[in-house]
């Protein structure tokens, strides 16, 4: 009996231990579908079903974008959400994307009969919000110049002076254009988590690249973007991602 209270005892002191999560800060910009300050969005929602199973507590961290970088550039333990790749140096890269944006761009309706394209933005006087960086994966050369929001944007280009406008078209998929604005889809841009350059970060970007192919493969993925209503506008890039798995797969 004395032995069956030891071991009672000795589980019991166990069982806290065992069942204590580890918290894994995620750190984002507040965009809406995606990292939401109320804990809401694809990017979180990624983030819990391939980390939680795992024994990790997700801990959304909401902050402007190049704060949400350094968090983890300088070797801070957690995952930046949405970068490009090689936008930084010095953390660990996963093979699996967290999305894409969707590089969308703005013109006068004028401007749209003669739009040819992305070289139709040499040259040219381009507008896009602050932190974007656009001009590292768009190759032609362009006269860009920062912007604090979309509403300063959309705003600007009725003025004439900016011929377009470039970003994240799904982030104002809802939203009317003013008059005389026309919007065209220039390509998929994907977009990654982030890892510290550090044992730490190398083991979470292992888990990560194991917990998106797992998500391909039984269809979570696809249930994910569904229930965060983007489904439709990203069903282009997950068929992409399919193939993609399935070559990967084959190999």
């Amino acid at each position: 009996m004395q032995i069956l209270i030891r071991i009672l005892l000795l589980c019991g002191c166990l069982c806290p231990l065992m069942s204590r999560a580890e918290d894994l800060p995620v750190y984002c910009d507040d965009w809406p579908g995606f990292c939401e300050a109320d804990g809401g969005g694809l990017y979180l929602d990624l983030a819990r079903h391939i980390y939680e199973p795992l024994g990790y507590r997700v801990k959304p961290q909401s902050m402007p974008y190049k704060r949400a970088l350094a968090m983890v550039v300088k070797g801070g333990y957690g995952i930046t959400m949405g970068v490009y790749l090689n936008e930084v140096e010095g953390v660990h890269w996963p093979h699996y994307p967290d999305g894409a944006d969707d590089v969308t761009v703005f013109m006068l309706d004028k401007w749209r009969k003669s739009w040819q394209g992305e070289q139709s933005l040499a040259q040219q006087r381009v507008l896009w919000q602050r932190g974007w960086a656009f001009d590292k994966y768009i190759k032609v050369p362009m006269r860009w110049h920062e912007v604090n929001s979309h509403q300063d944007a959309m705003a600007l280009l009725p003025k004439g002076r900016h011929r377009y406008y470039l970003s994240a078209g799904v982030l104002y998929a809802n939203d009317p254009l003013p008059p005389h604005v026309s919007r065209v889809f220039l390509r998929w841009l994907p977009s990654y988590p982030i890892f510290a350059r550090s044992d730490a970060g190398l083991k979470l970007q292992q888990e990560w690249d194991r917990g998106m192919a797992r998500l391909i493969d039984s269809g979570e993925l696809t249930g994910l973007y569904r229930e965060n209503h983007l489904l439709d506008y990203y069903s282009d890039f997950l068929r992409g991602l399919k193939q993609e798995r399935r070559a990967q797969s084959d190999q």
